[in-house]
C-alpha cells in the first residue's frame, strides 16, 4: 500500500503519476488528496464516491481534516452525498458545513460573498470527476477536459449555473459547429449533461442547452484508416522480410496481418497469454480502463494461431528475456506501436496497422470459398448487428482458427 500523505510538506512535494491519482492523508476520516500531472491538487471526502472538499493549498490539510470529520459524522446520521456536496461547495469551515447540510441559515455567510449556487466550472468538475473513471485512458479522458478548458470555461465557466441563458450557449457553440463540428458535438453533449446534473441538484430549473437541430449542419468526409488492398498483403510481407527491421518487428507485423488484432494488442502480447501446447492466444478480459493491450470490446478473446506462426514466435523465445513476445531491440519492454507504424510507412505513407482489419474483411469476401460476414466480424471482434446478433450466438473458434490458417498461407505461402 502506498504511503499516506500526512503533512502539508508531503502533499506539496507529491507528484502524481497519473490523472486523478488519490492518496490517503492517514487516519480514519475518509480524507484523500487527488492530484493531476499539471500540478493541481484537491482534497476529497470518500463516501462511496469522490466528494470534492476544495483545492489545495486554498484548503489546508488541517482544514480538510476538520471538514472530513464533520462530513463523516453527518453521513452516519443519514445525510446524502448530494447534501454533502452542497455543503462542501458553499462552506469554508466545519461549522458552516454542518449548517449548510442541515439546511440552517448561517449568520454572515452571504455577507462574506459565498454564493449558494455553484459556477459552471464547479458543476463541470463535479460531473467529470464521476465520469472520468469510466473513460478509456488516453484521448477519451483528455478530450473532455481539453474541450472544457479551451472552448467552454473561458466563456461561461465563472458564471453561476442558474444565470446562464440559452442564447449564451448558442453563441458559444454556433461558431464552433462551423469550424470544428466534431468538437462542437462533444461540447454540446458535455454542456447538456452538466445542466441536467444541476437540475437534479436543484441549482437551476431549466436546461438552456439548445438541441442539435439549432446549429448548422456540416457534412464532413469521413477519414478512414489507411488500408491496403487484400491482393497486396503478400507483397507487403515479402517487402517487410527484406527490410533491416528486427525479427520482433517483422513478426509483429505478420501477426497483425494474420489475426486482425489492433497493433496495441499485438505489441503487448505476453508469453503467458499463449498456450504452448494448443497454440491458443488468449487476450485477457479488460478489468479497468487504464490497462493497455486489451480488446476494445473489453471481452476475453481467444484464437488458435497458425502452426507456422507459432513456430516463428517460439523461435524468438531463446533470445527473449522478458515477459513480452515482441520485445524492443533498443529499450526494455515491448515494441511500441509507432515503431511498427514507421516500418509500414516506408512501404506506403498512407498505410496504417488498423487498415489490416479492412484488408482482412476484403479477403474474406473475395477468397474462394468466401468467408461469411458474421465469421469475419467475429474474427475482428466486432459486435454483431441485427438478426446476426440475435441468432448467431454459437462458438466460432474453429471457423476463426481456420481463417487465421488461410490468412497465414495467403500472406506467407507457408502452410
Amino acid at each position: 500500500m502506498s504511503k499516506p500523505l500526512t503533512t502539508d510538506v508531503a502533499i506539496r512535494k507529491w507528484k502524481p503519476s497519473k490523472p486523478g491519482e488519490a492518496k490517503s492523508t492517514g487516519g480514519r476520516d475518509c480524507l484523500y488528496v487527488r492530484g493531476w500531472p499539471n500540478g493541481s491538487k484537491a482534497f476529497y471526502f470518500r463516501s462511496g464516491t469522490w466528494l470534492k472538499i476544495g483545492d489545495y493549498p486554498t484548503v489546508s490539510l488541517a482544514g480538510g481534516r476538520e471538514l472530513a470529520v464533520v462530513a463523516k459524522r453527518l453521513k452516519k446520521e443519514g445525510f446524502s452525498n448530494e447534501a454533502l456536496k452542497r455543503g462542501f461547495s458553499n462552506a469554508h469551515t466545519a461549522s458552516e458545513l454542518e449548517g449548510v447540510v442541515r439546511g440552517q441559515v448561517l449568520n454572515g455567510l452571504e455577507h462574506r460573498g459565498v454564493n449558494s449556487v455553484p459556477t459552471y466550472d464547479q458543476m463541470w468538475q463535479e460531473w467529470f470527476w464521476d465520469v472520468e473513471p469510466t473513460l478509456q485512458e488516453g484521448p477519451s479522458r483528455r478530450r473532455p477536459r481539453a474541450i472544457h478548458e479551451h472552448h467552454i470555461s473561458p466563456v461561461i465557466g465563472a458564471r453561476p449555473i442558474n444565470e446562464i441563458r440559452r442564447r449564451e450557449v448558442f453563441n458559444l457553440l454556433n461558431p464552433l459547429f462551423k469550424d470544428k463540428p466534431v468538437t462542437a458535438g462533444h461540447a454540446l453533449g458535455h454542456i447538456n449533461k452538466v445542466f441536467e446534473r444541476a437540475i437534479v441538484q436543484e441549482f437551476c430549473e431549466n436546461n438552456p442547452t439548445p438541441p442539435r437541430s439549432n446549429f448548422p449542419k456540416r457534412i464532413t468526409k469521413k477519414k478512414h484508416h489507411g488500408t491496403l488492398p487484400a491482393e497486396r498483403l503478400p507483397e507487403l510481407w515479402k517487402w517487410v522480410q527484406g527490410t533491416q527491421a528486427s525479427d520482433s518487428a517483422k513478426l509483429a507485423i505478420l501477426t497483425a496481418m494474420v489475426t486482425a488484432h489492433r497493433i496495441g494488442v499485438v505489441v503487448r502480447v505476453e508469453w503467458d497469454h499463449i498456450d504452448e501446447n494448443t497454440g491458443v492466444w488468449t487476450v485477457p478480459e479488460r478489468t479497468d480502463k487504464s490497462t493497455k493491450g486489451r480488446m476494445k470490446s473489453g471481452r476475453e478473446y481467444s484464437l488458435r494461431l497458425p502452426d507456422g506462426l507459432i513456430k516463428q514466435l517460439y523461435h524468438l523465445c531463446p533470445s527473449s528475456t522478458g515477459k513480452y513476445v515482441f520485445e524492443s531491440p533498443s529499450t526494455t519492454g515491448h515494441l511500441t506501436e509507432n515503431a511498427v507504424l514507421k516500418i509500414l510507412k516506408r512501404f506506403d505513407p498512407a498505410l496504417t496497422t488498423h487498415g489490416f482489419r479492412n484488408s482482412i474483411k476484403e479477403f474474406c469476401r473475395r477468397t474462394e470459398p468466401s468467408i461469411a460476414d458474421h465469421i469475419a466480424d467475429a474474427f475482428c471482434d466486432h459486435s454483431l448487428k441485427g438478426l446476426d446478433a440475435s441468432y448467431r450466438r454459437f462458438d466460432t473458434s474453429t471457423e476463426r482458427a481456420e481463417l487465421a490458417d488461410r490468412l497465414h498461407y495467403y500472406v506467407t505461402g507457408i502452410s
